[in-house]
């Protein structure tokens, strides 16, 4: 089951990384955006140099195997500033997490927290986790933030 998890885990952030691997050049200056659809439109086809859109991902995978054993993970993932004057049109974020207690009396917490960027046209959040403790008395505690807004 574990393997399973953090094979899945990491197909999730390869495929959520391509985008961001391939960003694209030609997005919306802020003054554009205040002057109505018809100049958005040409900022758009113009090619100002803003990006069109950000990608952000976290993903922690924690885990207590042994007996007694204690895991702690704190995450936490800030997307960076746009040139300024400019906004993507897309933001993306996705905070993913796998918190496990899984030895005899283990304590796993985790903590993630994702802040983006606001003033995008479109922001799309993605907030997923798994959180289980197994082993005899085991503990699990399992956090994840997922906010826009710097």
């Amino acid at each position: 089951m574990l393997r399973t998890s953090s094979l899945a885990l990491a197909a999730l952030a390869a495929v959520a990384a391509w985008p961001a691997m391939a960003q694209e050049r030609g997005g919306l200056p802020l003054q554009a955006a205040l002057h109505g659809p018809a100049a958005t439109l040409g900022a758009i086809q113009s090619n100002r140099g803003c990006p069109l859109s950000t990608t952000t991902v976290s993903v922690g995978v924690n885990r207590a195997f042994g007996t007694g054993d204690t895991a702690l993970q704190q995450l936490g993932t800030v997307s960076p500033a746009s040139p300024k004057g400019c906004h993507p049109l897309v933001a993306t974020q996705i905070a993913a997490g796998v918190n496990l207690g899984l030895g005899r009396n283990s304590f796993a917490g985790q903590s993630i927290n994702v802040q983006g960027q606001r003033g995008a046209l479109a922001t799309n959040l993605f907030t997923r986790g798994v959180n289980a403790g197994v082993g005899a008395g085991s503990i699990a505690s399992q956090r994840i933030l997922n906010q826009v807004g710097h």
